[in-house]
């Protein structure tokens, strides 16, 4: 028997409702082979534009990959110098536990003497180059300088200018809030780092006053000179001469003015009794307070 009789035999036996479902089923899918056969081409368009954000999708996604492997060897860096600055920080507070201030009064004492001692080589060496021009025995009046100033060094004779001492923990505790204001817990430091900056100042001003007329002429610092002579010819009292600062000499060695908070930590060292204030002709000066 034949596939078509047995069709035949079916439908017979089927009711006119099944056949009809039937029939109406094919015709939906001839319908929707026809609608894609018709569509052909904007079927394969269509692929082909999913395709290419396929393989765009790709290239991200690769990139995106190689940008978490540089990722993840700076964050394996950053572990690295996260333990180091750990280390460093423990050290930090260890040396601030345990080291008396004296010693880093002395460090910054020496600290003051090299940087002076390297700005009166450099000077030497300038003045020398020059000199050599016109006189071929300047080199040893150089050295006979270079040999003076560190005969002052080794022998702990007077340095050029007195410096300000830090200002120790206990010295810190004793100002009262409203001179500095708002504290926080490098406050100490704060301050200390501005005794740092004055001292810059001191031996930056007073070294180019020892230099002389001549040799401040040759460095290029005559109008400092003369500033800061006319500025010294009424600094004295009581037969003693009077070691000072102005917010230009501040300025003119860092660069950066004296602000509200600065003069705050000013206020500060006048408590600590490390400078006090002097006006003289409409100019406030700052007298350093030697430490008995």
């Amino acid at each position: 028997m034949t596939d078509e009789n047995k069709l035949l035999k079916q439908d017979e036996s089927d009711s006119l409702e099944e056949i009809v479902n039937r029939q109406t089923e094919k015709l939906k899918k001839l319908d929707a082979a026809t609608i894609f056969i018709r569509g052909k081409q904007d079927t394969k368009a269509e692929l082909q534009r999913m395709h290419e954000e396929v393989l765009q999708l790709s290239c991200s996604i690769n990139e995106t990959k190689k940008q978490l492997d540089v990722l993840k060897e700076q964050n394996s860096r950053c572990r690295e110098v996260s333990k180091l600055l750990e280390a460093v920080s423990k050290r930090i507070i260890h040396q601030d536990n345990n080291v008396p201030p004296e010693l880093i009064q002395s460090y910054q004492n020496a600290t003051i003497t090299s940087n002076k001692l390297n700005y009166i080589v450099n000077s030497t060496q300038d003045s020398t180059a020059s000199k050599k021009l016109n006189n071929s025995h300047a080199p040893v009046i150089e050295k006979q300088e270079i040999i003076k100033d560190c005969k002052r060094t080794l022998f702990n004779e007077p340095e050029i200018c007195p410096t300000i001492q830090f200002i120790t923990a206990e010295e810190f505790n004793k100002v009262p809030k409203y001179i500095i204001g708002r504290q926080t817990s490098n406050s100490l430091e704060i301050i200390n780092n501005f005794i740092s900056s004055i001292n810059q100042t001191l031996i930056a001003k007073y070294t180019i006053l020892s230099l002389g007329k001549a040799a401040a002429q040759k460095k290029g610092e005559i109008n400092l000179y003369l500033l800061y002579k006319r500025q010294a010819a009424d600094m004295r009292e009581d037969n003693r001469y009077l070691y000072f600062f102005t917010t230009e000499d501040y300025y003119n060695q860092t660069k950066t003015k004296i602000d509200k908070t600065k003069l705050n930590l000013l206020t500060a060292l006048r408590h600590c009794k490390r400078l006090r204030e002097c006006r003289i002709k409409n100019e406030l000066r700052y007298v350093i307070t030697p430490i008995n």
